[in-house]
């Protein structure tokens, strides 16, 4: 009997093609994906574009387009790095999240090297990475099963909470929180804000946290959004807290899968796992509630991840049809060994694996 502590083996890869990309290769830093039909949405937490690969009928990757963020939404600093960490998929609109982070300049780690301890405390600003937004997803009539995001279709328009010159209303309320108000300055990876990961279960809303991990538990934050005429979203009341005992691990990614949630967990830090896969049985309908005091949640282990060391540390989740259904998951890897761009540097390996029936 195989011990549960050792990690899944994959039961395939698919070799995902972004040949078509322009500028700035993605294949390093890859940390968020979806599927809807014959359309696989990738994006990279150091750029603000989204990746689309339409898929044939086995699954293979056939084609690319790279869709600007700043294109579909109104962005206050267009072309700056938004550090996309989810998306989700849910009743014909793509929902985007980015960290909401502060970040510190990375040393050179070459040996020898001195480090500037003034340029190491510089923190960058976080107002570029805090966007919540969804856009709408339109079918493409000549190609049954595959999708394009657009700025409008219709009644339907894209539209994102209103970045402002100190994030958005989400970040404000987090400063405000007096459980989470000590982190927000603190950067991500170093045990401070770190958003990875939405899931959508209308009008509810689900961010993962990376960071902060509290009396090793990790925080879900939901959030009730409101629509504007516009397309603007609206966030009206603070967000609701939830505590999941993910055995000391922070949320690196979430996806709804029925009335279920799959959580990602892995290390705050860059630290090479453990990382593993939970599930949230019937989440969907265990709405949030107190704002003071709250439930603590123990999601089931479904199986470790395999992770390298110092590469292949897995970061985004994607739902995949098998021949029973949504009875797979694709997982993306951060910081991916040489060995999964088996046929150059525009390629990329993503492992499956099967879900538990």
């Amino acid at each position: 009997m195989k011990s549960p502590l050792l990690p899944a083996k994959p039961v395939a890869q698919v070799l995902l093609k972004l040949a078509n990309a322009d500028g700035e290769d993605p294949k390093h830093n890859l940390s968020a994906g979806t599927r809807v039909g014959r359309s696989l949405f990738l994006a990279g937490d150091e750029m603000a574009v989204l990746e689309v690969l339409t898929l044939d009928t086995a699954g293979l990757s056939v084609a690319h387009d790279r869709y600007r963020l700043a294109d579909l939404l109104d962005l206050l600093e267009p072309d700056a790095e938004v550090d996309i960490e989810g998306l989700s998929a849910e009743d014909g609109w793509l929902w985007v999240v980015g960290s909401h982070a502060r970040t510190r300049n990375k040393p050179d780690k070459s040996p020898g090297l001195r480090i500037d301890l003034g340029k190491l405390a510089d923190l960058k600003d976080t107002r570029p990475r805090c966007v919540l937004a969804r856009i709408p997803l339109v079918e493409d009539p000549q190609a049954p099963g595959v999708f394009r995001p657009t700025r409008s279709d219709g009644d339907r328009r894209a539209g994102l909470l209103r970045q402002t010159k100190r994030g958005n209303k989400l970040a404000e309320m987090l400063r405000a929180d007096p459980l989470i108000a000590p982190f927000t300055a603190i950067p991500a990876k170093e045990g401070g804000v770190d958003i990875e990961g939405i899931a959508v279960a209308a009008p509810r809303v689900a961010l993962g946290m990376r960071g902060p991990v509290i009396r090793d538990f990790a925080v879900l934050l939901e959030l009730e959004i409101q629509v504007g005429a516009s397309g603007r979203l609206k966030l009206g009341l603070p967000p609701l807290k939830r505590l999941l005992d993910l055995e000391g691990l922070g949320i690196r990614d979430l996806k709804r899968c029925g009335d279920d949630l799959l959580i990602l967990a892995g290390p705050t830090s860059s630290l090479s796992g453990p990382c593993a896969l939970y599930v949230w049985r019937d989440w969907a309908n265990e709405p949030a509630s107190g704002q003071d005091v709250v439930a603590l949640h123990r999601p089931e282990r479904l199986f470790y991840l395999p992770v390298g060391r110092g590469v292949d540390h897995p970061e985004g989740l994607a739902l995949w049809d098998g021949a029973g259904g949504r009875d797979k998951i694709l997982v993306l890897c951060d910081s991916p060994a040489p060995a999964r761009f088996e046929e150059g540097p525009a390629t990329f390996l993503a492992d499956l694996f099967d879900l538990p029936k």
